[in-house]
């Protein structure tokens, strides 16, 4: 339960600063850790849009420390390393915090700030899935399980190219969808285009990636159990493919790039549970007698 609650508000908080910064209520409290100077600041929407995004994140921080303090008693070996990682990425999140408000929300800071808080979303959804009782951890990186690792790393990357895009208000360099300045390739390839046309060219890769996938785990026989996984995984990208074109159309609609950024976190979610279920296997077949 305390694992379900603490990525449940891992994700609230990514989707509300999303939407802070598609509001651009990024420094509606200029100053830090308090807002105006008082622990509660005077009532304005764009005020409490910040706001109310520390008070989730300060949540949310308590539930993660009290997940990752359980799970390292009931870790052992390799595995302590996971929320002890989870700890040091939080202070480091809350020292970044801090630094995006008082530099005034520079862009590459506020991406990177992103960024760790999705690792750390990732971090809180393994210590959700092995509680180290029922389920001990396991960490695989080899068959399947590299395969899937690898994709993950792969839509983590395109998140991170997403965030930038979005913190260079680069949504609308290519107002145009699918092609980008009227061109299937853009006459100008620098500054915020070229952010933005790699994020689309990104996406059809992670697309081309997501079926074949889902080729490879429909033919093997060893993989059935993954099958909706896969299948899940293919459409939800799909989705995401037509969300983001909404981004664009809308004129980066902050409610749209909000959808758009909490269907990416489903696609990670998706990864993590077929990394999971590979980790699994792994650990069955080393239990298994020899001879």
């Amino acid at each position: 339960m305390l694992g379900r609650v603490t990525v449940g508000l891992l994700f609230l908080l990514l989707v509300w600063g999303n939407l802070v910064a598609g509001l651009k209520a990024g420094l509606a409290c200029p100053d830090w850790p308090l807002c105006h100077g008082k622990i509660l600041p005077p009532y304005r929407w764009d005020i409490y849009m910040e706001f109310g995004h520390r008070v989730i994140a300060a949540v949310a921080s308590i539930f993660l420390v009290a997940l990752a303090v359980r799970r390292y008693r009931k870790y052992e070996g390799a595995a302590r390393a996971v929320p002890v990682f989870a700890i040091l990425l939080l202070l480091t999140e809350i020292g970044m915090g801090g630094a995006v408000v008082l530099l005034e929300t520079p862009v590459r800071l506020t991406t990177v700030h992103f960024m760790i808080g999705v690792l750390v979303f990732l971090l809180a959804f393994f210590m959700m899935t092995f509680d180290g009782e029922r389920e001990r951890p396991v960490l695989a990186f080899r068959g399947p399980a590299a395969l899937f690792l690898s994709i993950l790393a792969l839509v983590y990357s395109q998140s991170a190219l997403g965030a930038y895009v979005r913190h260079l208000d680069a949504g609308i360099a290519c107002p145009d969808f699918p092609t980008c300045l009227g061109e299937w390739i853009p006459p100008l390839l620098s500054g915020p285009v070229l952010a933005h046309f790699s994020h689309r060219t990104l996406g059809y890769l992670v697309l081309l990636t997501a079926a074949m996938l889902y080729l490879f785990i429909r033919r093997d026989p060893r993989q059935r159990g993954n099958r909706p996984l896969a299948l899940a995984f293919l459409v939800l990208v799909t989705v995401q493919i037509g969300v983001g074109s909404l981004v664009v159309l809308s004129g980066v609609s902050y409610l749209v790039t909000a959808l758009h950024l909490a269907v990416a976190l489903g696609l990670l979610s998706i990864l993590g549970h077929l990394l999971v279920n590979a980790a699994r296997t792994e650990r069955a077949a080393l239990s298994l007698p020899r001879g």
